[in-house]
């Protein structure tokens, strides 16, 4: 793209935005887009993305519902008497506890790597949670 005018002036480079009506087509607002402000916004564009994928790939430590379900109900009916319901109730929330603390530790994509390393973490929060 060249940046000179074909009257040999330098050119600004810039778009102009038309609102106009539809039905008697006459210009309602108009304003003019110039080069450091396109680049402003595609800078404001591109962080925004970029903090959506960091928000995403960082702070999104959920597991699949199934894989979450599964282990807490692992957890919860691990145990080999008849719990009273008192009693399950503190163990589920022994259960989600531990499994909170893990999730912050270890990543899903680390669980299905290393699935020990997993159960060694959930094991040391479940005691830490006690």
């Amino acid at each position: 793209m060249s940046e000179s005018c074909g009257c040999g002036e330098k050119a600004e480079i810039g778009a102009t935005v038309k609102f106009h009506c539809k039905t008697c087509a006459i210009v309602i607002e108009k304003f003019t887009v110039k080069k450091p402000l396109k680049a402003a916004g595609i800078a404001a564009i591109l962080a925004y993305g970029g903090s959506q994928f960091i928000d995403y790939a960082i702070t999104d430590n959920r597991y699949p519902l199934d894989v979450e379900y599964a282990v807490l109900e692992a957890c919860a009916s691990s145990y080999k008497e008849p719990l009273s319901y008192s009693r399950y109730g503190s163990k589920k929330k022994l259960c989600l506890c531990a499994f909170e603390d893990t999730m912050n530790e270890i990543s899903y994509i680390r669980y299905k790597v290393n699935e020990e390393g997993f159960l060694k973490a959930f094991e040391r929060n479940a005691e830490q949670c006690k």
